[in-house]
């Protein structure tokens, strides 16, 4: 089953690695433009590749309640630089919204701008398939290539660039094999991506998702404005994410949360 949204070695989604000099381009011209470094996928940030921490996001974004959907979570990773990351959530349909929120200085912000997933979950029945993480792979590029029509992203007013084709973008990357764990209580993939047989608590595995994702260095202290928008579907007829974050930066950082 697919989610619209939003190997042992990592392989990047094929004829999109782009030349090193080009991703370096695209940093300056994000630095040098708006408060903002957009870190490109090349770069490894803080340890992990694109594609791993597209299936954190995944992971957390799956492990959350519908009802009561953060905008604002953390991988839970215990140690290291990549422990202040902080992911910034979607939506799992249409929506134009705005979150307000408060984040300690220091945190680096990753966040997807538009997903597509696929696993072997069915839902009205729960007689799930057993396609292997290959099979998923393609299906969720597949269903990616033929439904995203736009992705765009502006940090302080200042548009970041190579968005412009969702599909052939250094920032469009294939996750490796990941697993999901459903919140005990109205999870996202019952309630809100139409998957009501899906108890809470359950473990899904093999899952792989395609999409556009960008990781912001820590911003400045004080006021930011990010605003990001996908379209899947001619016009975004089958779904279109409009989501600004109103975000203030603390000056201090302190260890433990936000």
């Amino acid at each position: 089953m697919k989610h619209s949204f939003t190997l042992s070695k990592l392989i990047p989604r094929p004829g999109l690695l782009g030349s090193a000099l080009a991703a370096l381009a695209l940093l300056a011209i994000a630095a040098s433009s708006s408060s903002a470094q957009v870190l490109p996928p090349s770069s490894l940030p803080y340890g992990l590749s694109y594609q791993e921490w597209s299936a954190k996001w995944w992971q957390s974004y799956y492990s959350q309640s519908a009802d009561h959907l953060q905008p604002v979570t953390s991988p839970n990773i215990c140690e290291g630089p990549a422990s202040r990351v902080l992911f910034l959530a979607g939506a799992p349909q249409s929506t134009t919204t705005t979150n307000h929120v408060t984040i300690p200085a220091g945190s680096p912000l990753f966040f997807a701008i538009l997903g597509f997933e696929a696993d072997n979950t069915s839902c009205p029945t729960n007689t799930f398939t057993t396609n292997s993480a290959d099979v998923l792979a393609n299906e969720a590029v597949n269903g990616w290539d033929s439904a995203a029509t736009e992705t765009s992203c502006t940090i302080d007013g200042v548009a970041v660039p190579g968005l412009g084709s969702p599909t052939n973008t250094i920032y469009n990357v294939v996750s490796p094999p990941f697993s999901y764990t459903t919140a005990e209580k109205d999870n996202v993939a019952a309630v809100a991506e139409g998957e009501p047989c899906l108890p809470g608590g359950l473990t899904v595995y093999p899952t792989v998702a395609d999409g556009v994702y960008l990781m912001l260095a820590p911003l400045p202290p004080g006021k930011h404005t990010i605003h990001f928008i996908g379209e899947a579907g001619p016009g975004g007829a089958d779904l279109t994410i409009n989501i600004t974050y109103d975000i203030t930066v603390l000056r201090d950082f302190s260890c433990g949360g936000f």
